[in-house]
């Protein structure tokens, strides 16, 4: 089968032949139709640590191609969707019938598989951000990165719960901005993030979902933060003593570590995306061949939604 593999230390990615994977007894081989680019495929490429070779990628959609003997809740030939620790940016994928840290799902007729892959990271990521942050309807919810993956997936989730959500993000995507439904647009560009809450809400937001500062950038945000309110980054940048001091709730949200990262929050997002409370934003599709150049423009953050990867 082709494939997107990482060799050597420093290696960016190049497609190659390897051989097809075999299902184990509770493991099942997937075709693969579809993959989504993460921040997280280019961070595991580039950090190293890895066990060489391994395939690029971790969402997937596609189908059920053979079944280990001790499989009993997908058949050949049904749609399934998930994360792959083994790689997704290939022909075909292995992943386990049931296991919390590669969460799959049956995809229902009504999605379609570029959409079923830009969901597993990006929305289980959103889902239980915005659980976390206790995201209600009497909440106001500043989202910065408001249009990227997670970003746009958060936005509708905390609109979906009738909370009032204000974003920021480049004023070249205040369109896509007000196409996800948020109350309200800063755009960074143009203005200081924090003097424009600070102006529009002098009480301060209740909860803050940081997508994009790094430890020294998301202090300041404390200033626009009610006290009692939370903050949660996705990157590890909160430093939760600090905020605790200030009398503000941090963390640093690790998905794969969340009750949401799970086939019960594929289901959901699934459920989201049926009734029509949930969009995915595709950003852009692009062949197997072209997945490192996917992956440099994903790390570039030039990005809008999401990126997939179709696979013949």
């Amino acid at each position: 089968m082709k494939a997107v593999v990482i060799e050597h230390p420093g290696d960016q990615g190049s497609l190659k032949e390897i051989p097809t994977p075999q299902p184990q007894a509770h493991e099942i081989l997937v075709r693969i139709t579809a993959a989504g680019v993460n921040p997280v495929d280019w961070k595991r490429r580039d950090r190293g640590g890895e066990k060489l070779p391994f395939v690029l990628g971790q969402d997937f959609a596609g189908v059920v191609s053979a079944t280990g003997n001790h499989v009993t809740k997908y058949r050949e030939g049904e749609r399934i969707f998930g994360i792959s620790d083994y790689g997704a940016y290939a022909q075909y994928t292995i992943v386990p019938e049931d296991d919390a840290e590669q969460p799959i799902a049956k995809i229902p007729d009504g999605i379609g598989d570029a959409d079923a892959a830009a969901l597993p990271t990006a929305g289980l990521t959103a889902l239980a951000s915005v659980d976390a942050l206790q995201v209600q309807k009497t909440t106001t919810l500043l989202v910065l990165g408001a249009t990227g993956g997670v970003g746009g997936f958060a936005v509708q989730i905390a609109r979906d719960r009738q909370a009032h959500v204000i974003g920021s993000g480049g004023s070249s995507n205040a369109g896509l901005a007000r196409s996800l439904g948020l109350d309200e647009f800063i755009a960074y560009d143009r203005e200081n993030v924090v003097n424009a809450v600070k102006a529009a809400r002098p009480q301060g937001v209740d909860a803050v979902l940081d997508l994009v500062d790094g430890a020294d950038a998301i202090k300041p945000i404390a200033d626009v933060i009610r006290p009692g309110g939370r903050i949660v980054s996705t990157i590890g940048a909160a430093d939760v003593a600090w905020f605790g001091q200030r009398k503000i709730a941090a963390q640093n949200l690790v998905s794969s570590k969340t009750p949401e990262h799970s086939h019960a929050g594929l289901r959901a997002l699934l459920e989201l995306v049926e009734q029509g409370r949930l969009r995915v934003t595709i950003a852009g599709e692009r062949p197997l061949a072209e997945a490192v150049d996917a992956l440099a423009e994903s790390k570039r953050g030039s990005v809008n939604g999401k990126l997939v990867i179709t696979v013949d």
